[in-house]
């Protein structure tokens, strides 16, 4: 945001609006207008504070990645066990799809085929999310190995990638329809690679 005007509006809370409604609309089908009446600002404080539409959604991603890095983060030092964490991340994929909550992390992912191909550099902003994720991940897997809930002979990177990539691939199946029961046995067979 450029600086030597003074703000007519809470930073933070248009921020806030404009992450909520690109979340509910997606980037392509949030247009200017749409923002301009939800953020309550005009066009010229528009233009001067985020430059362009892009460069707004931008800040939104960085806001939201930050959010979940942290929210994600707590949730691991409030786990039971390093085992336990990996299990809830996967079964809230089946409980979020099928009970049709709204999620951040859908928000995500739905961003890389939406605007990757005209913007790369929000692929690449997701990537290095992505590589923040494993970080976790594998946190959470040294974490288990020391509980002895985790097979001490795994890899704790290795599976740290494996983890991330088939939590992608049940998020594309789930978005697929595919039947709950089918969702909830692949979930049993991934978390077999923790013993």
């Amino acid at each position: 945001m450029k600086s030597g005007r003074p703000l007519e509006y809470d930073l933070e809370e248009v921020l806030e609006i404009a992450m909520h409604l690109f979340w509910r609309k997606g980037y392509n089908d949030t247009s200017i207008s749409d923002l301009l009446k939800a953020m309550k600002i005009s066009k010229s404080t528009f233009y001067y504070a985020f430059n362009s539409k892009y460069q707004l959604f931008e800040q939104c991603i960085y806001r939201l990645r930050d959010r979940q890095i942290a929210k994600t983060m707590i949730d691991l030092q409030q786990a039971e066990n390093g085992r336990s964490f990996i299990e809830k991340l996967l079964y809230d994929i089946e409980k979020i799809t099928y009970t049709k909550e709204s999620s951040h992390n859908d928000f995500l992912m739905d961003t890389v085929f939406e605007t990757s191909e005209h913007h790369p550099r929000i692929a690449t902003l997701i990537s290095n999310t992505s590589l923040r994720f494993v970080e976790i991940l594998k946190l959470a897997i040294e974490r288990g190995q020391s509980e002895q809930v985790i097979s001490e002979h795994k890899d704790p990177n290795e599976l740290a990638y494996y983890f991330i990539s088939s939590i992608a691939g049940l998020r594309t199946m789930a978005k697929a329809n595919t039947e709950q029961r089918n969702i909830r046995n692949i979930i049993c067979i991934t978390l077999t690679a923790l013993d």
